[in-house]
């Protein structure tokens, strides 16, 4: 397989908008081109796109200064796009588009972008269109390209439908909590249902990785107990034993930025390795009402805009709430056999969410494996 630099493929796309009237879109590291206003949820585009860019269908685009995130797409349609873009359009004669989008985003291709790039901070760095062309493409011919590029699409749509899954049964999560809000259910305060709180202490970590680990705040913002979220601790500081995190425990960030002050998880079962609790990291402790019902209760968005609202901090600055202002937050309860078949609903999806995960595991090993044998000659 011959090696070509990209300078070789391709050729820069200057044209202005002006006054077209063009749809206006944004170039992602996951999706590449997408409508600007379906990915923001609103317009943060200027009203005056005279200097926008116009892409024609099949040209490239890649986002100046995250490139090295992969934030480059084929436009599906004509278009234009911010000026912080960079567009480009290829020789058909000796490339195939989908082959070479495949390659830009590869992880040999992810890894060569960052000694591109100008700029004094790390993720900021600029890579021009002659900084990408030095790039060396590992190019067979045209129908190999397009086995190549086929092979991986399939990979990919395989991965791709695993995570529309995933979210699928999170959604169902969701759902089945919702379903509990009947008339039966009571209102009360948190605190009735509270017999104590604990948090650990607040640690410097080290740098060696052996023996037990401190917990960042991050290990439940996602509403997921993630135990890698962690860092050593400092050599010769042994924790208390009731520091450790446990199986069964409901741990709540008190600390965090205003969306995710109050994030929460459950933990499922006993840490692979020894994990302990920071300062910024309760343990709830609860009587009368299922954990793991009461982590799906302060873990919807009523609950979590309440935890907001009584945070304290200013700007943009990290948020703190107390015990007892987090206490004192009314919870909508459901009755107590509805609860139960609710735990007993959570624990199913679970178990199907533990495979598919193990599948998405296996799925995302064997793409990127099908990358590194693509590109190499080997597929």
């Amino acid at each position: 397989m011959s090696m070509v630099p990209l300078n070789q493929l391709i050729a820069p796309v200057q044209g202005r908008a002006g006054a077209a009237e063009l749809p206006v879109y944004s170039v992602t590291k996951r999706a590449g081109f997408v409508p600007s206003a379906q990915y923001f949820k609103k317009q943060v585009f200027s009203s005056d796109l005279s200097t926008y860019k116009v892409v024609d269908k099949g040209q490239f685009a890649y986002a100046t200064i995250h490139l090295d995130e992969g934030s480059i797409g084929i436009a599906p349609t004509r278009c234009v796009i911010s000026p912080m873009y960079t567009v480009f359009s290829i020789d058909e004669s000796r490339v195939s588009a989908e082959y070479l989008i495949r390659f830009l985003k590869s992880p040999r291709a992810l890894a060569s972008y960052p000694r591109l790039g100008r700029g004094t901070a790390e993720r900021r760095k600029s890579i021009s269109l002659d900084a990408l062309g030095r790039l060396e493409v590992p190019l067979p011919p045209l129908p190999e390209q397009r086995r190549i590029a086929a092979i991986l699409d399939e990979a990919d749509a395989l991965r791709t439908r695993t995570g529309v899954y995933l979210d699928a049964l999170r959604a169902a999560n969701a759902a089945a909590l919702r379903s509990t809000r009947t008339g039966d259910c009571a209102e009360r305060l948190l605190g009735d249902f509270v017999t104590r709180i604990s948090s650990g202490k607040s640690i410097v970590g080290a740098d060696h990785e052996a023996g037990a680990q401190v917990l960042k705040i991050s290990a439940v913002t996602s509403g997921a107990f993630r135990e890698e979220e962690a860092k050593p601790l400092p050599v010769g500081y042994v924790p208390p034993p009731e520091h450790f995190v446990r199986a069964g425990d409901l741990l709540v960030s008190r600390a965090n930025t205003e969306a995710l002050v109050g994030a929460s998880a459950y933990v499922w079962g006993e840490p692979s390795e020894p994990r302990v609790l920071p300062d910024k990291l309760w343990r709830v402790a609860v009587k009368d009402i299922d954990p793991i019902y009461l982590q799906a209760v302060i873990s919807a968005p009523d609950f979590r805009r309440q935890v907001s609202r009584r945070a304290s901090g200013s700007g943009g600055a990290m948020k703190n709430i107390g015990q007892r202002d987090y206490l004192s937050i009314p919870v909508t309860v459901a009755p107590r056999n509805v609860q139960e078949q609710f735990v007993e609903q959570v624990r199913e999806l679970r178990r199907v969410e533990n495979s598919v995960i193990v599948r998405a595991a296996g799925l995302d090993g064997l793409f990127t494996s099908l990358q590194h044998r693509a590109f190499r000659g080997e597929l």
